[in-house]
């Protein structure tokens, strides 16, 4: 059986699958209306326009030979953004108003939001690099330098910057970025070492974090010096090639610059498309974004029909839109609508893998990639996935990729309404963690009607697990004996274990959640309140707390640990006792 390669697969899924329209902005091309005028004798046609025009000609003609919808606009001032934001190939002109590029820019940061994947080849007589510094500096977006440098209300730093640094930089002198240290730190946010080298040099900032900051500083005053739109209003991640001249991907645009000649323009549309393509090629799309890409093009081709409502009939759907409509509350009625919902997105799993092209093509990208590793790999398999993946090929990172692993297996993150059996959190104050053991028919904010439900009601007694750190050496390998919990806070992996070091009994605790299941207004996202019942001066009194919740554990492993919390309660009564030494 033929190998599927990896660059026929990025091909086929973010060009040959997914452009099916095309639209070309230059305000030198003649619109539809404006040639029906010109042949109603109402209007002039400028002959350079009409040149340009051949150049559209061209191709669309090359387009709609690969049976794509072609449209053509000359980028007006009632020019709507919204419209070829729904097209899946852009090819527009870098000087679309008064020969500046202003325009294109402000075009290209409304897209970079959108929903929607664009491809965008930017048509340009202009030096590359000059285009592409330009693109890339406006998407990352600038900062407000003077306004930083005064809030640090550091005289010795202030006086620096304005006498020392900025002076050299206004004269482009060794302090100033060199080209491919103003493309790094675009895409890697890194700082110069040769600048902070130079700045160390001079001797009038000795912290570190002073001389970091005014790096960053003069690298921010690149950006600045090249964007054509300054933004301060929010920054973005730009990635790009290492020269910085053929291609930009950031938020959902990716965009290839494309040098057009001034007179050749006959193979432009092939020219064209196979530059977008080698540029997709060489940002090296990871598997996972191939596959996701995929599914959207499964999706947008309209290949799945909803024929079937999963046994659901009419009388079923009857029935549900009479509970949605008859909902005695805004949550109950919310509830509803999102089992209908979840029906719906379940028979769109049910089609997308019914779907054997879909299938097929998933099945070519992992094939690709195992023999590559079987052909080119060198090492062991975890070193090839890290570079693939462009990470470090460490030992570091293999604990990582692990600890990852065994997080995405077991959990996902906190969405639901309400705390739920293997919900994970933490007491904000003392940094305790705990698992929630009590059973998921108990929590249902709508049930409940136990004698000590109705007691407490809005509140709800839960039962919970506390959870102990571990070490990564005895987490990972043993990551099979179930009793193990991973998590990521604060941008550090954590390992936390059901067993307090070498014991193996968990250790069980209860305590009231208040106002379960209702918003609380002022309420911070995901943090509850809740109260320990602990004996004080003769009385039961309410310990307050603040929990965080964190994470939940998919189905099957939050029922493995609720099953650990019940055999626990079943040895009261029946402990053995040890010898002791």
């Amino acid at each position: 059986m033929a190998i599927t390669t990896y660059n026929s697969l990025v091909q086929k899924t973010f060009c040959d699958n997914a452009i099916r329209s095309v639209v070309m902005i230059d305000d030198d091309f003649i619109t539809y209306s404006d040639s029906i005028k010109a042949l109603n004798r109402e209007i002039e046609l400028d002959s350079a326009k009409i040149d340009s025009s051949k150049r559209a000609a061209t191709l669309e003609g090359y387009f709609q030979s690969k049976n794509m919808i072609c449209d053509i606009d000359n980028g007006s001032v009632n020019f709507d953004v919204d419209r070829i934001r729904k097209s899946d190939l852009v090819i527009m002109d870098y000087h679309l108003d008064n020969n500046a590029p202003d325009k294109t820019i402000s075009i290209l940061k409304e897209l970079k939001s959108s929903d929607h994947l664009n491809m965008i080849v930017i048509y340009t007589r202009e030096e590359l690099k000059t285009v592409w510094m330009q693109i890339a500096s406006s998407l990352k977006g600038t900062v407000k330098i003077n306004d930083k440098i005064v809030d640090t209300n550091n005289d010795d730093l202030i006086e620096y910057w304005e006498n020392t640094i900025l002076t050299d930089l206004v004269q482009i002198g060794e302090r100033a970025l060199k080209r491919e240290e103003t493309i790094e730190y675009i895409q890697t946010n890194r700082l110069c070492k040769r600048i902070k080298e130079l700045i160390r040099n001079d001797g009038v900032l000795t912290e570190q974090d002073e001389i970091n900051f005014i790096a960053e500083m003069i690298a921010e005053y690149a950006v600045a010096k090249n964007a054509v739109i300054a933004d301060d209003s929010k920054k973005s991640i730009v990635i790009g090639d290492a020269a910085g001249i053929k291609w930009i991907q950031s938020g959902n645009i990716f965009i290839s610059i494309f040098h057009k000649d001034k007179d050749e323009h006959d193979n432009d549309g092939e020219k064209i498309w196979n530059t977008l393509n080698e540029s997709l090629i060489e940002w090296n799309p990871s598997y996972y974004q191939i596959i996701k890409s995929e599914i959207q093009n499964t999706i947008e081709a309209e290949a799945l029909s909803f024929n079937n409502h999963l046994e659901n009939d009419d009388f079923g759907q009857a029935g549900w839109l009479n509970q949605i409509i008859n909902s005695n509350s805004a949550e109950v009625k919310k509830k509803n609508i999102d089992f209908v919902f979840s029906n719906l997105s379940e028979e769109l799993y049910e089609r997308l893998k019914g779907n054997r092209t879909l299938v097929g093509f998933i099945d070519d990208v992992f094939e690709t990639y195992s023999h590559d590793f079987k052909t080119n790999g060198k090492g062991n398999s975890l070193e090839y996935c890290s570079k693939k993946m462009s990470l470090p090929a460490n030992a570091n990172s293999y604990s990582e990729m692990y600890h990852a692993l065994n997080m995405n297996l077991s959990s996902k993150n906190f969405e639901e309404g309400h705390i739920s059996t293997g919900t994970i959190f933490f007491d904000t104050n003392s940094e305790k963690w705990y698992l929630c053991v009590s059973a998921a028919c108990d929590l249902v904010p709508t049930q409940g009607n136990d004698p000590h439900h109705k007691r407490l009601s809005p509140h709800r007694l839960i039962k919970v697990l506390e959870l102990y750190n571990s070490k990564q050496n005895k987490a990972l390998p043993n990551a099979e004996q179930s009793k193990y919990i991973y998590v990521i806070h604060k941008k550090t992996r954590k390992y936390f274990s059901i067993f307090e070091g070498d014991k193996s009994l968990p250790v069980v605790d209860y305590m009231v959640v208040l106002n379960h299941g209702r918003a609380v207004p002022g309420e911070e996202k995901n943090v509850l309140s809740a109260v320990f019942l602990s004996s004080m001066d003769d009385n039961v009194q309410n310990v307050p707390v603040k929990l965080k919740l964190k994470s939940q554990l998919r189905s099957g492993y939050a029922e493995r640990y609720q099953a650990i919390a019940s055999q626990y309660s079943s040895r009261i009564g029946v402990d053995y006792v040890s010898m002791m030494p």
